[in-house]
């Protein structure tokens, strides 16, 4: 299975010619890992009909998707609209829209449904709340799963990406430091297991569950040394080509030795 690198460029870059020339910086080197590394950009829905006609080795994600497939909802995208501009995943429940923007467990749900129905991959971020420490984490990420998974049927679990996310790790939080690889590991098998009592265990470990919480150039290989991590969600590094580029090499080079 093939490492996956997922960019989050959240609500940048500012201009649609700063977004075509991040992919096209990122584009131009990915023949080198095409083999065993699959890299995700999730940009901005505005960007997403440019970026269509520049990604050959890459593939695009939303950030977001509403949970209702049409109508009355006013500044709302929906599933149907982001799959039409070769949006492939969509981000759903990540830290900063269930801290800011007050996006609950059942919301996550609804949105997974929907976009499962759009034949989009659900990347599902778990790990985020207010105030929570490390050792919380499991606690946390088990009252999470548990509901955004409620009433989905194995075959509609195995056909999510789920990320640990912690809270405490992101940059963009208070008194933020990033997870050691060991703790990484840790919740990552964690999910694993709650898979398990849903799922054949072997059809669980073919599942990718990746990391998330400032992956950059300086500490990814904290998390590519270990073949259970099956890759990272990338915010802020994500948006410079170079520091980006290091974490995808980093994974491929770890995936090659193994």
């Amino acid at each position: 299975m093939k490492k996956l690198i997922i960019a989050n460029w959240k609500m940048n870059p500012q201009t649609v010619e700063e977004a075509r020339h991040l992919v096209s910086a990122i584009e131009h080197r990915m023949s080198s890992v095409v083999d065993n590394v699959e890299v995700v950009i999730c940009a901005p829905f505005v960007y997403l009909p440019a970026l269509s006609h520049y990604t050959h080795h890459l593939s695009l994600g939303a950030q977001n998707i509403s949970w209702v497939e049409h109508g009355a909802m006013t500044g709302e995208i929906s599933a149907s609209q982001v799959k039409q501009w070769k949006a492939n995943y969509v981000i759903l429940g990540h830290s900063e829209r269930r801290l800011n923007l007050g996006e609950t467990d059942s919301i996550v749900n609804a949105k997974i449904f929907t976009a499962l129905k759009y034949k989009l991959t659900p990347i599902v971020c778990l790990g985020a709340e207010e105030d929570a420490t490390k050792d919380e984490m499991k606690a946390i990420v088990t009252k999470q799963f548990n509901k955004v998974t409620k009433h989905l049927e194995p075959k509609e679990l195995e056909n999510i990406i789920y990320v640990y996310e912690p809270t405490w790790s992101i940059s963009t939080s208070r008194h933020s430091y990033p997870a050691t690889g060991e703790h990484a590991l840790e919740l990552i098998n964690h999910i694993y297991s709650l898979l398990e009592k849903k799922l054949a265990k072997g059809v669980a470990r073919n599942i990718r569950v990746l990391y998330g919480g400032t992956v950059n150039k300086d500490n990814v290989h904290e998390y590519a040394k270990y073949p259970e991590i099956d890759g990272a969600l990338v915010g802020a590094a994500s948006l410079d080509s170079d520091n980006f580029w290091q974490v995808v090499t980093e994974f491929n080079r770890e995936s090659v030795h193994k």
